[in-house]
């Protein structure tokens, strides 16, 4: 609510809350947005989402920011964002794709309600490497990035907060493998960026990488393995000396990204309890957890893993200060082959960041690479509702006509169509039984299911083509599960929580 709204809804008393507020925002540095890093927020998130949040429905305005992604010359694969309206009406949308020689180009167009559009940056603007502000005359509404590569795709959500730390626990540089991290300054202040990373023989700072300068509105993208060479795992830190930025990271597995593609957000602060809802360590390929901690204190981890038949043993190991755990769960004999599971991993000090590693051959002789999706667990969250795109099947007609400001309305129904079904995994924290709602919307109808979710397991919807919305009886790991067709492994679908 803005200070004027508060101050004809409440009279004086409004006012003098209002400027509290204010006061506050200022010494809290939130004009910015900036996330505080000591200071994690406590909600059920998925790491990434710490930083994406969507406004309430009644919001006048809200804003995204999605970090650089691969414009067709660098032929990593297209990139969309994909948004999706979760209010029963239409807002406009002015969206600010800019590359990384400071140029800017403007796309508006309408998301009708329950709806969900695509929009190919690199048809807005031509460029290497796109980043973009979308701006939303209203709340409800999520902004996802999808990379569509050769051999797989990947998704996450971009950012509707700026950040001074971001973190990223896995990468590699091995085998012709290439990594890079890309900076996106939507402020218009100035800001210093120092990167380290964390590999099997230590913690590193490579001078190329401190001090890196990211002007208001300009975007870097960083080739970790020019510095930080034939390394199978890097955890990364990114660290901002003053202002703020986003950070994304993505991984092409393999020469030119042959076995794969991985393209994330960065998480913004640590967590003491985090989740993987869904799980499966396929025959004949590989797969490892990794858990960061980038803290100047050692931390003590406790992973436990749930089968369909119950839980086994925890896994425990204390990390030293700056260092990460790879935990090659595909290797453990107390863990069972072409098995759902669910993992939890529990720090006991400021906290760490959590990703699982994922290779084989699943579906097809073609290699695959892939990262999960961690949703940080309940710690006395509010996070009951959320919102989870469904990636295209095919490629989507463009969102997008020209390269000067248009004006469009789409839908999941028409100019992008999505895969015929997919699948919402929930899984429950808690130690009672869950219910929840999971409404999708397929053109204009509108499909709804009930799922009693068992204290301490998960359960799956199928949904239709479109958009799915969740709503629980108190905080739910939730996540999207697709495997598109001609796509070789399986997309993990971050869900956005809805304020």
């Amino acid at each position: 609510m803005t200070v004027a709204a508060a101050r004809r809804r409440d009279g004086g008393r409004g006012r003098f809350a209002a400027l509290a507020a204010l006061a506050a925002a200022v010494a809290l540095g939130g004009f910015l947005g900036t996330v505080a890093a000591r200071n994690p927020p406590r909600t059920m998130l998925q790491p990434a989402a710490l930083a994406a949040e969507a406004a309430p429905a009644g919001s006048a305005s809200s804003s995204w920011y999605c970090p650089a992604a691969p414009g067709p010359a660098a032929r990593a694969g297209k990139t969309e964002l994909l948004l999706v309206n979760a209010a029963p009406r239409a807002v406009q949308v002015d969206a600010v794709i800019v590359d990384a020689q400071g140029s800017q180009r403007q796309h508006e167009l309408e998301l009708g309600p329950h709806a969900e559009a695509g929009l190919v940056p690199s048809q807005v603007i031509d460029g290497v490497w796109l980043a973009a502000r979308i701006l939303v005359a209203g709340g409800a509404v999520s902004v996802t990035e999808l990379v569509d590569g050769r051999t797989g795709r990947s998704v996450t959500p971009c950012a509707s907060e700026v950040a001074s730390r971001w973190y990223f626990a896995s990468g590699s540089t091995r085998e012709g493998s290439t990594l890079r991290v890309t900076l996106f300054n939507p402020t218009p202040n100035l800001a210093v960026v120092d990167l380290s990373f964390v590999t099997a023989s230590g913690s590193t700072n490579p001078a190329p990488f401190q001090g890196v300068v990211v002007a208001p509105w300009d975007l870097r993208v960083l080739t970790v393995g020019a510095y930080v060479q034939n390394q199978a795992s890097i955890a990364t830190a990114v660290t901002a000396r003053s202002g703020a930025v986003v950070a994304g990271e993505l991984q092409l597995y393999g020469p030119d990204g042959a076995g794969g593609v991985a393209f994330e957000l960065g998480a913004p602060a640590m967590s003491t309890l985090s989740d993987l809802p869904a799980v499966e360590d396929a025959t004949g390929g590989s797969s490892e957890l990794v858990v960061f901690n980038p803290s100047a204190r050692s931390e003590r981890v406790d992973v436990a893993v749930r089968l369909p038949s119950g839980p086994v043993h925890p896994f425990t190991q204390v990390l030293g200060p700056k260092s990460a755990w790879t935990l090659p769960t595909s290797e453990q004999i107390r863990i069972a082959l072409e098995e759902r599971y669910t993992v939890q991993v529990r720090a006991f000090g400021p906290g760490v960041v959590v990703a699982r590693v994922g290779a084989g051959t699943p579906h097809g002789p073609a290699p695959w690479w892939a990262q999960d999706v961690t949703v940080t667990g309940a710690q006395a969250s509010a996070a009951r509702s959320w919102v989870v795109v469904a990636p295209p099947a095919v490629p989507r007609a463009a969102a997008a006509t020209s390269s000067t400001a248009t004006s469009s309305t789409a839908t999941s129904s028409t100019a992008h169509p999505s895969l015929a079904s997919w699948r919402i995994v929930l899984e429950n924290p808690r130690r009672g039984p869950l219910r929840v709602e999971v409404t999708s919307w397929a053109g204009a109808r509108r499909h709804a299911q009930v799922v009693q979710v068992p204290a301490f397991g998960e359960a799956t919807a199928v949904v239709p083509a479109g958009p799915a919305f969740v709503r629980a009886d108190a905080a739910v790991a939730v996540m999207g599960d697709a495997s598109p067709s001609g796509s070789v492994g399986v997309v993990g679908i971050p869900a956005v929580p809805l304020r």
